[in-house]
């Protein structure tokens, strides 16, 4: 079990959470857990352990997807945030997965993988039998690498 990012993504004039974040999130949780960065708003779960379909259905509540670090730049910010602003040392979901065909991971907003961060072992050089069990990616604020769960 392990806890999650939730994405929202709204762009808005200002780049305030009011402002961007959705109204709903806004009022149901403690804004220290809501961020923006570059025009779409984070809510770090961070005191929550949830298992990855757990994770997906509170993101989707929301409106949102499981955070979807597609650039260096922004799987950073998540690693950064995650271990120095939360203190977070467990992994967290992010919004990638196998489960459909093998070794072809893909986003939650269904765009294919165009950059990637895995560590060694995981991800399309996973071990071919442990890769049966894995459909999941999870970052791992430690060291910012992504790595493979059931």
């Amino acid at each position: 079990m392990l806890s999650l990012f939730l994405s929202s993504a709204a762009t808005a004039s200002k780049p305030g959470i009011r402002d961007t974040c959705p109204y709903g999130l806004v009022r149901s949780v403690n804004p220290f857990h809501l961020q923006v960065f570059i025009g779409t708003c984070f809510y770090f779960v961070v005191n929550e352990r949830l298992e990855y379909k757990e994770a997906k259905l509170k993101c989707s509540t929301f409106g949102g997807l499981s955070a979807l670090p597609k650039t260096e730049t922004l799987n950073n910010y998540l690693t950064n945030q995650s271990q120095h602003y939360y203190g977070v040392g467990d992994e967290l979901w992010i919004g990638l997965h196998d489960e459909k065909d093998k070794r072809t991971f893909i986003w939650e907003d269904k765009e294919e993988l165009t950059w990637e961060n895995f560590a060694g072992d995981n991800g399309p050089d996973n071990n071919w039998f442990i890769e049966l069990f894995e459909d999941c990616v999870a970052l791992n604020p430690m060291d910012g690498f992504w790595y493979e769960f059931w």
